[in-house]
């Protein structure tokens, strides 16, 4: 019987609800959505770099947010374009990739933990080397960092090439997996200071500066790790700005100025969000900075 009952209710509820009597929420529709072009992607939808900033930004903006990941920077400047993408994270190599950027209205630029928009890789050499100059590294084995790391690897590479030599002129490196080993270079990621301190072999490489500064003074061993006073600065990358946030033509102006405020001037103190975004927070971005490095960042041919 009180089954019977239950159902009747159900019955009666949908059927007034198609009548209208019965009050239903309101559907979240896809035109709802704030949706941000990143080329992060997640098995589970959301990158880990966003999950916090995703819970500010819904809560402050009364709209759901939506990550939407695209292969490259050209794919995210299309979607902006056509509006299918509101805004967009762009990395300065991602950036340097869109033909014209015209259209993008730049919001924010990630501040490192430097303290900066951007920041530079390092030449370095084994203390104990006669290597002074990064003209001397000719015929010398060379630690790159990150294959395809638009610092300590393209960047890297325009700096060699500055200072008179062909990256060619290095001793090439036939062990590494395909395809590095096609390319003949050594790429060690963050093992490049420890390398160059310990293996005989190699005597230089570039390292990130934000790595280099975090290393300790001096007291660099073989199981605590390298110290600063274990290499030696020969040179420098150019300055390589860091994540760029953009709003696209579609834009509604009353969003985009509660993102920027946001970024600009809450996430800072998000300890969450910064640790997940890598970053001390957002400042106003410098467009020019981009511009510059355009052709550093392209992949070298």
């Amino acid at each position: 019987m009180a089954r019977s009952g239950l159902a009747l209710t159900l019955w009666a509820c949908a059927v007034v609800g198609v009548l209208g009597g019965c009050q239903q929420p309101d559907a979240v529709t896809e035109a709802s959505f704030v949706k941000i072009g990143t080329t992060k992607a997640d098995l589970f939808g959301l990158p880990g770099e966003y999950r916090a900033l995703h819970m500010r930004l819904e809560k402050r903006l009364e709209r759901p947010v939506r990550f939407v990941a695209q292969p490259d920077g050209p794919a995210i400047a299309a979607q902006l374009e056509q509006g299918n993408l509101a805004y967009a994270f762009l990395s300065a190599a991602e950036y340097a990739a869109i033909e014209n950027p015209e259209k993008l209205t730049p919001l924010a630029a990630g501040v490192n933990s430097l303290g900066r928009t951007s920041r530079k890789a390092l030449i370095v050499a084994r203390s104990n080397s006669s290597i002074q100059k990064i003209a001397e590294c000719k015929g010398k084995r060379f630690a790159f960092g990150g294959y395809r790391d638009p610092l300590t690897d393209f960047a890297a590479r325009r700096t060699i090439e500055e200072a008179g030599l062909s990256v060619k002129d290095l001793w090439p490196e036939l062990i590494p997996p395909p395809p590095i080993a096609m390319e003949g270079r050594l790429y060690l990621r963050d093992d490049v200071a420890k390398t160059v301190v310990n293996d005989p072999t190699v005597e230089v490489g570039v390292v990130d500066e934000a790595y280099y500064v975090r290393l300790p003074e001096s007291g660099g061993n073989f199981i605590t790790g390298p110290s600063r006073d274990q290499l030696r600065v020969i040179g420098e990358t150019v300055a390589v700005p860091e994540v760029l946030f953009v709003a696209g033509p579609s834009a509604e102006p009353r969003i985009t100025e509660l993102l920027k405020d946001e970024l600009l001037n809450a996430v800072k103190d998000d300890e969450a969000a910064c640790r997940q975004l890598g970053l001390k927070g957002f400042a106003s971005p410098d467009i020019a900075a981009y511009e510059a490095v355009r052709g550093v960042l392209a992949p070298p041919k």
